[in-house]
């Protein structure tokens, strides 16, 4: 679980990071299609966001460095409480009016 302020992820979500559930594909049960966007992410991997085809609502993330696993949107879930970020990434693109926890730990670019 982690807060990601890459330039990216904050005009997918249009706020200033984005609150990702990072599991196992296998582990998520998911209903119905979506519609996708793909992209090169600052690591040159290819990433491919879930929207909702009815309401256009960010749902989860795939990025072709991580097979098998996907980021889910923490807002779209129904356990919203369970949602404690671990860490804040891509802090070297904070906006200067984000806050971050200092107790977090935090890194310039996604680690390893």
């Amino acid at each position: 679980m982690a807060n990601c302020h890459c330039t990216d992820c904050r005009k997918a979500t249009g706020s200033a990071y984005a609150a990702l559930m990072f599991m196992k594909e296998s582990d998520v049960k998911i209903t119905g299609t979506t519609k996708t966007f793909q992209h090169n992410s600052d690591a040159g991997s290819l990433m491919t966001k879930h929207f909702c085809e009815n309401c256009g609502s960010p749902m989860f993330t795939q990025n072709s460095n991580r097979p098998g696993m996907i980021g889910l949107r923490a807002g779209t879930i129904n356990e919203q409480q369970e949602f404690t970020p671990k860490a804040n990434v891509y802090t070297s693109s904070v906006m200067a009016a984000t806050i971050l926890d200092e107790n977090l730990p935090a890194f310039a670019k996604m680690p390893g």
